[in-house]
């Protein structure tokens, strides 16, 4: 009998639970597989393939000979998936696997341009800004749980409708604060107006920025789809608060102190925290305004689709997971993922604030003329008047 064989057995499945592996010893484990009357050396597979993260299901090596070409950014993203994330999973799967190292703009256009049949990528990991359009058009395949086990411990939050897509990595909008600088620290967005030219908040061009303008459309008016009253209130509260086009200029402004407070993502603020700035992180009272999320998807015309699942599903896992939010403090997708008292530290958006963070209409943002008049009103109202 296969090792997909034997996880369709659900005493089998419960003992490779997160939960119950990491209460026991390898010596336990093997001894209460084995009690089941599996053979030691598919025991050990099952446990070594479950340890390293790794769909269970799968036999290892059973994807030997195929090729999966997943989006990836550069710099340090790359190099942390060349050298950390991907190696162990060829080793498992006997796959290669190819990085299409971009940007999400450029990924998008390949898409289209290429159409739903003959995809250039068969795992597409980027921000949802990007991916919602083509989600409608029919660009994505569902993600089914027999194939992806790990998203029954993904919150209903992050999975999309239908399970097209799931949200791997959260990094969550909020504020943060130079806690040396400043004795009234913000509780709310509305804050960000007390602080004059010691304030940050994005270019319009981020995609950080539109979502704070929905945000405070929704606290202002009732409806983030009612954009004109908050590019007002920005422009008459906010004019003197600093723009910058991405979080990288941020952080040097807050190390310098050029800059005291700012509209930031949890993962910049981790990497000023980590390296000791006095920097707090603040939860605004009507919640976090957005996020910069990695949202992964399987691609409709993708020839290699289960090994595309499994890749998905090995990215959910509870080690991988972990890796991710150590190098680089992503709030973890995956409920039974261990995050220790020291790097807890550094993730302060955990999964019991999923729900507050909004889910924002991408589509509409994006196709109904929405951001295009957004942008207009910012430039004649924030760039042009301030």
């Amino acid at each position: 009998m296969n090792i997909a064989d034997l996880l369709r057995h659900r005493e089998i499945r419960s003992l490779l639970h997160p939960d119950v592996t990491a209460r026991l010893t390898r010596r336990e484990l093997l001894g209460r597989l084995t009690s089941l009357g599996i053979g030691l050396g598919a025991a050990s597979t099952l446990i070594g393939a479950s340890s390293d993260g790794y769909p269970a299901f799968a036999q290892t090596g059973q994807f030997k000979g195929q090729t999966l070409v997943i989006t990836s950014y550069g710099g340090t993203w790359q190099q942390f998936m060349e050298d950390e994330h991907i190696p162990p999973f060829e080793a498992l799967t006997g796959a290669k696997v190819e990085l299409a190292v971009g940007l999400a703009k450029d990924w998008f256009a390949k898409m289209q341009a290429a159409g739903k049949r003959n995809p250039p990528y068969d795992v597409f990991v980027t921000n949802e800004t990007y991916l919602a359009q083509l989600r409608i058009e029919g660009f994505f395949a569902p993600l089914p749980q027999d194939k992806l086990p790990n998203l029954a411990f993904v919150p209903k939050p992050l999975r999309q409708p239908q399970d097209v897509g799931v949200l791997g990595l959260v990094g969550a909008l909020g504020i943060t604060y130079r806690s040396d600088k400043v004795q009234d620290a913000p509780k709310s967005w509305m804050d960000l107006a007390k602080y004059g030219n010691k304030s940050t908040i994005f270019t319009i061009g981020n995609s950080g920025e539109p979502q704070h303008v929905m945000k405070m459309a929704q606290i202002l008016t009732g409806s983030y789809k009612n954009y004109k009253p908050a590019v007002d209130w920005i422009g008459k509260n906010l004019c003197a608060a600093r723009q910058v086009d991405f979080s990288g200029t941020e952080q040097t402004m807050l190390t310098q102190g050029e800059t005291y407070v700012g509209l930031i993502d949890a993962p910049d603020w981790a990497f000023l925290k980590a390296r000791n700035l006095p920097v707090e992180w603040v939860l605004p009272k009507e919640g976090y305004c957005g996020m910069f999320e990695q949202d992964m998807n399987v691609t409709a015309g993708s020839k290699v689709k289960d090994l595309a699942y499994a890749f998905i599903n090995y990215w959910l896992s509870p080690p991988v997971q972990q890796k991710w939010a150590e190098k680089f403090y992503w709030t973890p997708a995956n409920s039974h993922v261990q995050i220790s008292p020291d790097l807890a530290k550094l993730i302060p958006v955990t999964q019991s604030q999923l729900t507050r963070i909004p889910r924002w209409d991408y589509v509409w943002l994006n196709n109904s003329g929405a951001r295009e008049a957004m942008t207009d009103a910012w430039n004649h109202t924030v760039t042009g008047h301030c």
